[in-house]
């Protein structure tokens, strides 16, 4: 696939590409320049006036503008990011199917699709209810008096009733959750008709519940049960669009929407994931993802490895994640990041693991630490990724087992 593709108000490029353009207005680059330089940088093109030198980074995704959008592309084929996307936001529904691999290169697009279309099939089971209790002071009697805070509320009010009642109501977390996503979603006025239609419809859904503000954080806080299980892929569709879509306002018009992935923490969260669900069994070895840690005697300062594995509750391998390109052995940096984690967990293994094309190994002994690089293949089919991830783990376990 090029590099960088123009088209009629879109800007194709794969991450870490380069593309030149002249699609670009001068305020639209100030913009890029200002909310996005993360995620890319943009610069007049040499000798050509008017035109813009865009350089991708390690973001993919959307950013929609005045009548342009960039779409910048995984290297991963768009299958094995999808398929990554399911163990990184716990989307096991979609893990075996075989339709979404026929997707298209705008993966927000797609996802609003799945997320509207799931929480659309809710909406026709009936949306969650359960049983409230809520303080209320009304006019009418239909709870339990709260006797004491009623005759501090009501010295002037003897007609009303300060109570307790309990409701059965659709008020919950769940349906906060999905409907200020399908509003969120719905401020955005650049996808397809259709697809805007049926956000709204099934926005309308939602009537009777309030439009409340909520944020990623919030779908991990949702409580599942027999009662409310079908609502497990669309909050978990809904995290992914929170954590990774945002809208820029502007007064008098629609805001300007980006939905761009780290690619970096996908990488890490799939190889997190996909170990902890393949460990869950095991008699002996378990997972940790992201704990903190000391890294010095004082506790002044903290560090985050990606991945430690424990046998019976004791650290037994670090692994941290980089999705970068592994030159036949790690930098300075990451050799000494490891020995720091290494250090502080008194452990005597860990394991860099880079995103690569090609299976690439190096192993050193610094007694009595032995650092292990390895690079795990993200080219080919979802199966294929499945394949080499589970070559990696039976590495692991035999790695623990010396």
């Amino acid at each position: 696939m090029e590099a960088c593709s123009c088209g009629e108000g879109v800007i194709r490029l794969q991450e870490y590409g380069r593309c030149v353009t002249d699609q670009i207005s001068a305020e639209n680059a100030e913009h890029l320049r200002t909310h996005f330089s993360t995620c890319l940088t943009i610069s007049p093109a040499w000798g050509q006036d008017g035109a813009y030198e865009l350089m991708a980074r390690a973001h993919i995704g959307t950013i929609v503008l005045d009548g342009l959008s960039i779409v910048i592309l995984p290297k991963v084929p768009i299958d094995n990011l999808f398929y990554m996307l399911t163990y990184a936001y716990d989307l096991p529904k979609f893990r075996d199917e075989q339709d979404w691999q026929a997707m298209s290169d705008n993966l927000f697009e797609f996802v609003v699709q799945i997320f509207v279309s799931q929480v659309g099939q809710l909406a026709r089971q009936g949306l969650h209810r359960a049983y409230l209790e809520q303080n209320d002071n009304s006019s009418y009697l239909r709870g339990r008096l709260l006797l004491s805070t009623h005759l501090r509320q009501n010295v002037v009010a003897p007609h009303r009733f300060y109570q307790r009642e309990t409701i059965y109501s659709a008020e919950l977390l769940e349906n906060h959750i999905l409907k200020y996503t399908l509003w969120y979603l719905s401020r955005i006025g650049e996808f397809d008709i259709s697809l805007r239609q049926q956000i709204k419809r099934t926005l309308s859904a939602f009537a009777h519940v309030s439009l409340r503000e909520v944020a990623a954080l919030d779908c991990g806080a949702v409580v599942y049960n027999r009662l409310n299980q079908s609502y497990h892929t669309p909050i978990h569709l809904a995290q992914l669009l929170l954590q990774n879509l945002s809208l820029e306002g502007r007064e008098g018009k629609r805001p300007f929407a980006a939905f761009l992935l780290p690619m970096y923490q996908v990488f890490e969260l799939y190889v997190a994931r996909f170990l902890a669900e393949h460990l869950a069994k095991h008699p002996s070895l378990s997972v940790d993802i992201q704990q903190s840690i000391w890294l010095d005697v004082g506790e002044k300062e903290k560090g985050i490895p990606d991945i430690v594995i424990k046998r019976n509750g004791k650290p037994l391998l670090v692994i941290d994640t980089k999705y970068k390109r592994f030159q036949k052995a790690p930098s300075k940096a990451d050799r000494n990041q490891m020995f720091m984690y290494c250090h502080a967990l008194d452990v005597a293994k860990g394991l860099l693991l880079y995103a690569g094309e090609t299976e690439d190994e190096y192993t050193a002994v610094y007694p009595p630490k032995v650092l292990t690089a390895k690079t795990l293949p993200l080219s080919g089919s979802p199966n294929q990724l499945a394949t080499v991830t589970k070559q990696l783990i039976a590495h692991l376990e035999k790695a623990t087992n010396e």
